[in-house]
This record gives C-alpha cells, structure tokens and sequence, in this order.
C-alpha cells in the first residue's frame, strides 16, 4: 500500500495513532505517550461529489481489555476508561472524506496511557452523515433513496490492528495507519445509488507503517 504522507486510504478514513510494535500486551502505569489522528483518502467513484462522515469521537483500545461486555460503553467517559476505550480525539464534526484525497487532515493529538493497544474505534452519528452525488443529489439516513448504516455506528466502528502481535506499543509519539476503504465501505442498493441508494459496511485495515517502526 503507498503511504500518502501519514496515511493511506482507498476512499478513506485514516487514523494515524501515535504507536510502534511493541512485545507486552498490557497498558502499564509509568507516564503517557503521544497519539496523533488523520485522516486522508482515495478516489471513490465518479459518481459521488462527497462523502460526509460526522465523526464524533476517536478511541484506542488497551491489549488489556478483551471483554466484549466494554464494547458498547461509548457515552461515559469513565465506562469507557474501564473498558479500556481511551479517547485520543473528539471532533464532533462532519469529514468531507472526498477532500483529503492524496493529502491528510489532523483531527486529533492525544497524551494517552503508555502501553500496548490492540484497537481503534470511530464513534459517528449517522444522523449527521450523508453522501452527496454528482448532480447535487443527497443521500441520508432518513432519504429516499438513502444509506443505510450499521447499527453498530454510533457505538463506534472498530478496528483491529495489523501487526505481528497485533497490538502496537505507545511509549513517545509512534505512528499508526488506519485505512478506510469508501471504494469498498458502500455497496448499491439496487443498479444505482441514484436510483436506489447505498449501504454502509466499513472495510477498514489498521497497520504499522513499515517507516514508523
């Protein structure tokens, strides 16, 4: 995969996550690393004009926490610390993903716990989210034709991370490259989006640039 500046992604949503490979698989208590979070993107379709993703909050998983119990625990900051969800960005903001083609966007710098981290999260509102064709036409959660979103989004859509241990180790400012891949993340309903509108099923890779190890 080409790395464009920090990141890549086919059509993308892209997490840079301030990490390295790392051998332990635990969060320890001895200070705080850096986390950095970015984003950019490649070609969709000629079809769309924009990809509007509201994203409200970006959260990194300790190796630690393996209970599926913690997965939905999004709206407390506290419940979400317990479940080894630590928050390293909260843009509450709608991402044009289309714009960051061949470029990257920073939507977040964190100090987070030192330690090992297996996964990522992105918390969105698909209330707030939208896909706009070529033309002007504007498909939504609640259109007709519209998009459809799994039920999962807004308890965050995860990512595991690709690594020979599968976790990465935060101790300075290390980096991380999720790639959401929009060419592959949206399937027609029917012959057409314009004609019978989208699914949302997010095709993510998350990985240690072989430059950032």
């Amino acid at each position: 995969m080409a790395h464009k500046k920090w990141i890549a992604l086919g059509a993308t949503l892209a997490a840079v996550a301030g990490i390295a490979a790392c051998n332990s698989d635990s969060v320890t208590s001895g200070g705080n690393g850096r986390m950095i979070v970015r984003l950019t993107d490649a070609p969709l379709t000629d079809s769309v004009e924009a990809v509007n993703i509201f994203v409200v909050r970006v959260q990194a998983r300790s190796a630690k926490a393996d209970s599926a119990a913690s997965d939905s625990a999004v709206s407390s900051a506290e419940a979400s610390e317990k479940g080894g969800w630590v928050t390293v960005a909260e843009p509450n903001k709608v991402i044009d993903i289309l714009k960051l083609q061949d470029d990257t966007t920073t939507i977040g710098d964190a100090s987070v716990p030192k330690g090992d981290y297996r996964a990522l999260r992105f918390v969105i509102d698909a209330s707030k989210s939208s896909v706009t064709l070529k033309g002007g036409q504007e498909l939504t959660g609640s259109s007709n034709p519209g998009i459809t979103f799994p039920s999962g989004a807004q308890s965050g859509i995860k990512v595991f991370i690709h690594a020979p241990d599968s976790t990465v180790s935060v101790d300075s400012t290390t980096t991380v490259v999720v790639d959401f891949d929009l060419e592959n993340s949206f399937i027609l309903r029917g012959s057409s989006a314009r004609n019978g509108g989208l699914i949302f099923k997010p095709v993510i890779r998350a990985e240690v640039p072989a430059d950032k190890k």
